[in-house]
């Protein structure tokens, strides 16, 4: 009988471990409105599309052209901001040829609050890795629409 018994706690153990790998892959967004379009406010932004374990950029012209695809690893997740350690490549044109730059940079998006009525405005900034720590590369702005984030169905 003891044996059974610790057989069937080695095993719950073992189911244990497992259950609770499967829910660290399922992470999520703690606010679902990083998961909505990010639309650029400027010109030179690109359209963007997060999840805890990508992150796909459009063109600033073209929301249909992909400019950059990546892999991530979430880094922070709380209700107004996030930190995504990307592994990403850039499709460039360079002296009228494509090219891809591949670069590991760190991505944190914040929401800043409401910019007008219709719009959740999100600052993005992204850091390059550096021996001596982050170095700052570049912040845009986007904004996500209240009306397509109260109109999401779970």
């Amino acid at each position: 009988m003891k044996k059974f018994v610790l057989i069937l706690g080695l095993v719950l153990s073992f189911s244990a471990n497992a259950q609770a790998e499967d829910n660290v892959n399922k992470q999520e967004f703690v606010n679902p409105i990083f998961y909505q379009p990010l639309e650029p406010l400027s010109r030179v932004s690109t359209w963007t599309y997060l999840t805890p374990t990508s992150i796909k950029s459009m063109t600033p012209l073209d929301k249909n052209k992909v400019a950059m695809t990546g892999e991530c690893e979430l880094l922070e997740n709380r209700e107004n901001f996030i930190k995504l350690l990307c592994n990403t490549s850039w499709q460039m044109l360079e002296n009228r040829h494509m090219v891809t730059n591949t670069s590991e940079d760190i991505y944190t998006y914040e929401i800043k609050g409401m910019f007008s009525d219709i719009c959740v405005k999100v600052k993005k900034v992204i850091y390059k890795i550096t021996k001596r720590g982050n170095e700052k590369l570049s912040t845009s702005y986007y904004c996500i629409s209240p009306s397509i984030f109260s109109s999401k169905s779970d």
